[in-house]
């Protein structure tokens, strides 16, 4: 079944939906009440695809839901009309607007597994709510489940229709959401950070599939996102919401070239960071012909499976370089091996082989009390701060913790020292017997940053430590980053899905797939000239905040098709690990185990059409 056929077209109006000064109000005990949304106002046209943008907190879910006549309890609307068909839905009986939800109306939310029931068979909530809206029987509504399974690019449709939602990758979740949304062809679609939890190959994906819809049938979107990426390439107007107020509303072209209120620019500040002089004066120098500071050979990290014979290929035989004051972005897929790596370097997850070396020193054959007295020189921070910050502890309980295993100071030495700590990671003094609870998310990763620095180490493992940030706070942390490198000396592991800040921060990158280190080179030559096709898709997928070269504007999207296979020995591929998705695949490559080779210019691939010239490494496109 088609697209056009699993869709219904807009009515030919001006509008699809208009929403009036919307106020949503939470009362509060004691206290005044709180306005979540004030006089939230939007016109929505026939096949538009709108973005509302803002930090977290500022209204935006709230705003989405109100669109649909919802608020969560202890929530209520206070004023303000929705007009969708003439009605209003805020007016509507129970019984109407819910005959609207899901027909006239879709929406998908950002968790799936929480919003898909754990004891029925995603083929069977497809069919429950397609009966709901339309006069079928339950064989019509299965086949159409289907059908709507295959639609959005779920492949074997019909043994996934029997599965379970616990059985099902988020990406696969996540489309099955998207499944019912669409199952009895809506207008309008309201999407609650859909993407959230979705790697980039399988965003694109979503998103592709998601506006082409919009183009082909002439139904809206309202996508709420945090993503700058995703706005510069699918939309075609982006509201700018701020402490539950629509500040800013634009066409996306006039936005990102010139936005009108401050806190528009602060959200663009660290794009528009990359083009002014000031990055220089941050970016560090590293000598590429310096010893490596760090040394990874052969890594490999099996994880057993309880009651089975078989493991789980977590790294397998890793090797990259890290040299005095580097950044090295190491990127990939969720399950491509990224922080099991980064884990073990520091020994925090024990490697099943392989050697790793600092300055010289094989941790790897250090026993734990002696690498015990090597972490002062090696650190990590984590993505979530809550993960080294005791939550019963203050500010200066958490810093005083390293100084007290690591130093010999004395106390005025380490009150000394903790305050210099709070000036270098921009902590004001008077939060010092603060608990980690009374901060914001920032706040708190600057509290980790400064942790780590305390004893003065060479090296750093940051694992995505800005994945759980708004954009403007995620610029302040890499600034910080970058300034903290810059004059202490500290070399990085950077590891992240988000390319825009690898691409900002880190002189080389390591991508891996599937546990094995499938490219490595400088910054240039990966982002501009992938050569493995894996990192050419990977950067293909990737929106970077660009909107002279949006992705729907393209007239190829390369992207890999269906999802990372699983990792356990008996399922892992017998020859190159991408075959059964790579666009560029040979019959030599199903069999043939392929190994890291240094090409022309430098960098290393781990593919036999590169390395052998049958492949060409073309220039890059989308950022």
């Amino acid at each position: 079944m088609s697209v056009q056929e699993i869709v219904r077209p807009a009515a030919a109006s001006n509008l699809v939906m208009e929403a009036r000064n919307v106020t949503v109000r939470f009362p509060i005990e004691d206290a005044p009440e709180v306005t979540a949304v004030n006089n939230f106002s939007i016109q929505i046209k026939p096949g538009e695809f709108i973005g509302i943008m803002g930090e977290p907190g500022c209204g935006k879910s709230v705003a989405a839901q109100a669109l649909l006549g919802l608020v969560r309890p202890p929530g209520y609307l206070a004023s303000g009309e929705v007009l969708f068909q003439g009605h209003d839905l805020l007016k509507m009986d129970p019984e109407e607007s819910r005959k609207l939800r899901g027909k006239d109306i879709g929406m998908i939310v950002q968790n799936p597994r929480y919003s898909l029931h754990p004891m029925y068979r995603v083929g069977q909530q497809i069919a429950k709510v397609y009966r709901a809206h339309n006069p079928v029987t339950k064989q019509e509504a299965w086949d159409h489940a289907i059908a709507m399974l295959r639609m959005v690019g779920i492949n074997d449709p019909e043994r996934r229709a029997n599965a379970y939602a616990h059985e099902l990758s988020s990406g696969m979740a996540q489309r099955v959401l998207i499944a019912i949304a669409l199952s009895s062809k809506p207008k309008l679609l309201i999407a609650d950070e859909p993407t959230s939890g979705l790697d980039v190959t399988i965003q694109a994906q979503f998103l592709d599939q998601m506006w082409e819809n919009v183009r082909q049938t002439n139904a809206a979107v309202v996508l709420v996102t945090q993503d700058l990426g995703i706005v510069a390439n699918y939309c075609d107007r982006v509201l700018i919401m701020h402490k539950g107020s629509v500040v800013e509303q634009a066409d996306v072209h006039s936005f990102f070239r010139s936005p009108n209120h401050e806190y528009s620019r602060a959200i663009l500040a660290l794009q528009r960071e990359e083009t002014s002089e000031e990055r220089n004066t941050r970016e560090v120098k590293v000598d590429s012909t310096s010893k490596p500071l760090i040394k990874v050979d052969k890594l490999t990290k099996l994880f057993p499976i309880r009651r089975s014979e078989s493991k789980v290929h977590a790294v397998d035989g890793a090797s990259f370089e890290i040299r005095p004051g580097e950044c090295l972005g190491l990127v990939g897929e969720s399950g491509s091996g990224k922080t099991t790596a980064g884990r073990c370097l520091l020994r925090l997850v024990e490697p099943t082989s392989g050697d790793i070396f600092y300055r010289d020193l094989n941790l790897s054959k250090l026993t734990r009390d002696e690498f015990r007295k090597k972490r002062d020189k090696l650190q990590i921070v984590f993505q979530d701060p809550l993960d080294s910050l005791n939550p019963r502890w203050t500010v200066e309980q958490c810093l005083m913790e390293p100084l007290n295993l690591h130093s010999t100071m004395t106390a005025e030495q380490k009150r000394a020292r903790m305050q210099e700590l709070m000036q270098l990671v921009g902590i004001d003094p008077g939060q010092i017997h603060a608990l980690p609870k009374e901060m914001s998310a920032g706040r708190q990763q600057r509290v980790s940053i400064a942790r780590a620095i305390a004893t003065n180490p060479d090296f750093i493992v940051l694992d995505e430590p800005t994945s759980a940030l708004t954009p403007e706070t995620t610029a302040e942390i890499i600034r910080l980053l970058m300034d903290l490198s810059r004059k202490l000396g500290i070399a990085y592991l950077f590891i992240s899905h988000d390319l825009t800040t690898v691409k900002y921060i880190c002189h080389r990158v390591v991508v891996m797939y599937l546990g094995q280190v499938v490219e490595v080179g400088t910054k240039d030559q990966v982002f501009n000239t992938p050569a493995h096709p894996y990192a050419k898709a990977l950067l293909s997928s990737h929106l970077f905040p660009n909107v002279e070269n949006r992705r729907v504007d393209r007239a190829v999207r390369e992207t890999l098709q269906g999802e990372i296979p699983s990792p356990i020995t008996e399922r892992l591929p017998k020859g190159c690990y991408l075959y059964g998705r790579c666009p560029s695949q040979k019959d030599r490559c199903k069999a043939e185990k392929q190994e890291l080779k240094t090409i022309g210019d430098g960098r290393q691939v781990r593919c036999w059409r590169v390395a052998e010239g049958d492949l060409p490494i073309e220039v890059a496109v989308g950022h």
